[in-house]
C-alpha cells in the first residue's frame, strides 16, 4: 500500500496549491480540478478497501463490499474524465460541439456503471463471503480491460486531434497515458503492487506541473492574468453566449518613467495599477495584454463603470510611487457587451482600434465603443482582410500629384500617391490601409509593389521625365528600418534602367524625430545612389533645425496645417515666412503643400516660396490624367481643380 499512501501524499500537495491559486473561469480548469478530486477519492477507497480486506472481518462484510463498489465505479469515471480533460484542451466553444459524439464516449462508463451496480447479485467482479474475504468474479480483469481500452481511445482521439492540440500538449498526453497505462497494466499481472492509484496520481501531476501549471496564465511582473488566457475565456464566454464588459487602461507615458526615473518606477507604476484595477469584492479578472496595456473583464455593468470612475480618479493627477509623485495619463477604453464580437483575438483588435482613436493628450481620457465605432472597426476589418488579396493580385493603384514651380511657369515635379478600391465599400483612404499594412508588416511588400508601378510609368512615358525634374516616394518607418529594404528600392530602378537621380523619397517629420542608426544607414544608401531626400510634413510635430541637420535633405515640405489662419492672423502669417526664410538661407528649396486659394498663393509666392503643391493646381490624377495636365498646359497656370 506505500504505493497508494504515496499518490495520496503527491495529490494532497496538488490540491493545496490548486486551491490556492487563483481560479481560472475555464472548462478545461474545471475538469482538471473533476480528475483531481476522482483521483483522491480513487486512492482514498482504494486505501479502505485494501486496509478492509486484509482484515477480512465477517463485520465488516457489508461495508467492504460497499466501498468496493464506490472503488470500481471511480475507477469508470477516472479514464473518463481524463477524456474529457483532453476535450478541453481542444478548446471548442459549447456551440460547436457535437453532443452525439460526446454520449457515445458516455455510453461505455454508463454500461460499465450498471454492470458495478449489479454486482451484488451476480458477481462477475467480485463477491465478499459471509467471513469477510474478498473474491474476484469471473470478469474481474473486465476493469482492466476497459481501463486498457480507454486509453487506447483516449491515444486514438489525442493523434486524430494531434494538430489542433498542439505539440506541447501532446508531449504531455503520451507521457500521462504512458505512466498510468503503465502502472495498471503492471497490476493487471502483478495483483499485489497497487499501482493503478499511483498511476492516476503521477498522471495528475504531469497535468499540474505542464498543461495546469498555476503560473502558466500569470504575468510575473504584476500577478494579474496574461493575454493567453484572455483569449482563451474570452472565447469560452462567447461560446457560453455570456455577457460580459470590458475596460482597458493604457499608460502613456511608460516609457518616458523609465526612461527619466528608471526601470524600477516604471515596475512599480504597473504593479499599483494592476492592483488598483481588482479592487476587494468586485467580480472581475484583471489582464496584462501588452507591456502597457492592461484589460479588465466583468460580467456586471456595475463592476464595469466603478473600474472606469476608479481608473479616470487614479490617473487624473500624479501616482504615488515610493512617495514620489509620477504623472503618468492613461487612455481608458469600455467596450459595453463585447460578447458580440466574435472571439478574444477581434477583442483586442477592436480595443487597439478604440485606442487609436484617442487622441494622444496629456490628460486621461476614456473613450467607449458605440454602434459608430463598432462600424468603422468592422470596415477595418474588412479592409485588412481584403488587403492580402489586393497585395497578391496587386489591385493598388498610383495616383501622381504635380508641384508647381512659380518661375518657370509649369509642373516641375511629382508625389506618387498610393490608392486602394475596395469592390464593395469603394475608394479607400490612404490613412486606412496604409496604417493597417504597417501594423500587419505589409508596408515594406506594398512599397516595393508600387515602387516597380512607378518605374514602369516612367519607362512607358519617358517624355515625362523630359519636363519633370523628379517623382517623389512617400516612406513608411518600417521601410525605412528593415534591413536590406533601402537596397531593393535601388535595385528596383536599375532593373528599369532608370537614372536614380529621377526619384526622391520623402521622409515624414515623425520619422526624422525618431533617429536612428538604420534611418541614417538607409538615408547614405540613398544619397551614395544619387537619390534624393525630402523632408515631409514639417510643422506636424515636434520637428526642429536640429532634425533636418542630421539627414542630408535637399527640399523641405511645410506642412498644410501651418496654412490654417495664415490669411486671417498676421501672427500665423509671420510665422510662416519666419520658418521659409530660415529655411532658404539654409539652403532649403521649400515646397507650400496644401495650398488651396489664391490668397495663399499669394502670400507664399510673396514670401519667396517657388514650389506650391495643392489643390489650387491639381488634385492628386491617374497616370493619364497626369499625362495630359503635364504635357498639355506646359508654360500655362492651370485653373484650380
Amino acid at each position: 500500500m506505500d504505493f497508494l499512501i504515496a499518490g495520496l501524499i503527491f495529490l494532497l500537495i496538488i490540491l493545496y496549491h490548486f486551491v490556492e491559486q487563483r481560479r481560472l473561469d475555464l472548462d478545461n480548469n474545471r475538469t482538471f480540478f473533476c480528475f483531481l478530486l476522482f483521483g483522491m477519492a480513487d486512492l482514498c477507497f482504494d486505501l479502505i478497501c485494501s486496509i478492509l480486506i486484509m482484515q477480512a472481518r465477517p463485520a465488516l462484510a457489508g461495508v467492504s463490499e460497499f466501498c468496493l463498489v464506490i472503488l470500481y465505479l471511480l475507477q469508470v469515471l477516472v479514464p473518463y474524465t481524463l477524456l474529457r480533460y483532453i476535450q478541453t484542451l481542444l478548446e471548442r466553444p459549447a456551440a460547436s460541439r457535437r453532443p452525439g459524439l460526446e454520449r457515445l464516449w458516455a455510453l461505455p462508463p454508463a454500461l460499465m456503471g450498471l454492470i458495478i451496480l449489479g454486482n451484488h447479485w451476480s458477481g462477475v467482479l467480485f463477491t465478499v463471503d459471509e467471513a469477510g474475504r474478498y473474491l474476484r468474479g469471473p470478469l474481474y480483469m473486465g476493469m482492466y480491460v476497459f481501463a486498457g481500452a480507454y486509453i487506447l481511445l483516449i491515444a486514438g482521439n489525442s493523434m486524430l486531434c494531434a494538430r489542433r492540440l498542439g505539440r506541447r500538449e501532446m508531449r504531455t498526453i503520451w507521457e500521462l497515458l504512458f505512466l498510468g497505462g503503465g502502472c495498471v497494466a503492471l497490476q493487471a499481472v502483478f495483483h499485489d503492487l497497487l499501482l493503478s492509484g499511483f498511476g492516476i496520481a503521477l498522471s495528475i501531476t504531469v497535468l499540474f506541473f505542464t498543461l495546469n501549471n498555476p503560473y502558466r496564465y500569470t504575468d510575473s511582473l504584476t500577478g494579474a492574468f496574461d493575454v493567453k488566457y484572455f483569449r482563451e475565456l474570452a472565447q469560452s464566454q462567447i461560446g457560453k453566449g455570456k455577457r460580459f464588459h470590458l475596460v482597458t487602461v493604457e499608460l502613456c507615458q511608460i516609457k518616458r518613467v523609465n526612461r527619466v526615473l528608471g526601470a524600477g518606477f516604471g515596475n512599480q507604476l504597473l504593479i499599483q495599477t494592476a492592483h488598483m484595477l481588482q479592487a476587494p469584492g468586485e467580480r472581475s479578472q484583471v489582464f496584462r495584454i501588452t507591456g502597457k496595456r492592461f484589460l479588465v473583464m466583468t460580467e456586471s455593468i456595475a463592476v464595469y463603470e466603478s473600474v472606469c470612475r476608479r481608473s479616470q480618479r487614479c490617473f487624473a493627477g500624479p501616482v504615488q510611487i515610493n512617495g514620489e509623485p509620477v504623472y503618468s495619463p492613461a487612455v481608458l477604453c469600455g467596450v459595453i457587451e463585447a460578447q458580440t464580437l466574435r472571439d478574444g483575438d477581434a477583442l483586442l483588435a477592436y480595443v487597439e482600434y478604440l485606442t487609436a482613436l484617442a487622441q494622444r493628450t496629456p490628460e486621461t481620457i476614456l473613450i467607449q465603443g458605440d454602434e459608430e465605432t463598432r462600424k468603422g472597426f468592422r470596415y477595418t476589418q474588412e479592409i485588412e482582410s481584403f488587403l492580402e488579396t489586393a497585395l497578391e493580385q496587386d489591385r493598388f493603384e498610383v495616383y501622381y500629384q504635380p508641384v508647381y514651380s512659380l518661375r518657370k511657369g509649369g509642373y516641375v515635379t511629382l508625389e506618387a500617391l498610393s490608392r486602394l478600391r475596395h469592390p464593395t465599400l469603394g475608394p479607400v483612404a490612404p490613412e486606412v490601409f496604409i496604417g493597417i499594412a504597417e501594423k500587419s508588416d505589409q508596408i515594406a511588400r506594398l512599397g516595393l509593389l508600387q515602387m516597380r508601378r512607378v518605374c514602369r510609368f516612367l519607362k512607358e512615358h519617358r517624355e515625362l521625365m523630359e519636363q519633370i525634374q523628379n517623382v517623389k516616394i512617400n516612406l513608411s518607418p518600417t521601410e525605412l528600418m528593415k534591413s536590406g529594404h533601402a537596397g531593393r528600392l535601388i535595385g528596383i530602378i536599375r532593373e528599369f534602367g532608370l537614372k536614380p537621380s529621377y526619384f526622391q523619397f520623402e521622409i515624414t517629420e515623425t520619422v526624422a524625430t525618431e533617429y536612428s542608426e538604420s534611418l541614417s544607414q538607409a538615408a547614405a544608401e540613398f544619397v551614395e545612389a544619387g537619390i534624393g531626400l525630402c523632408l515631409d510634413d514639417f510643422g506636424a510635430g515636434y520637428a526642429n533645425l536640429n532634425t533636418v541637420l542630421k539627414l542630408p535633405f535637399s527640399e523641405i515640405k511645410l506642412d498644410k496645417s501651418l496654412l490654417v489662419g495664415i490669411c486671417e492672423d498676421d501672427r500665423i502669417a509671420s510665422f510662416y515666412q519666419s520658418i521659409v526664410a530660415a529655411l532658404q538661407n539654409m539652403g532649403y528649396a521649400v515646397i507650400a503643400e496644401g495650398v488651396e486659394t489664391p490668397k495663399e498663393l499669394g502670400l507664399v509666392s510673396r514670401w519667396g516660396v517657388d514650389l506650391i503643391q495643392g489643390y489650387y493646381f491639381s488634385r492628386p490624377l491617374p497616370g493619364e490624367a497626369l499625362l495630359s495636365a503635364v504635357l498639355d498646359r506646359e508654360g500655362a497656370a492651370p485653373a484650380m481643380r
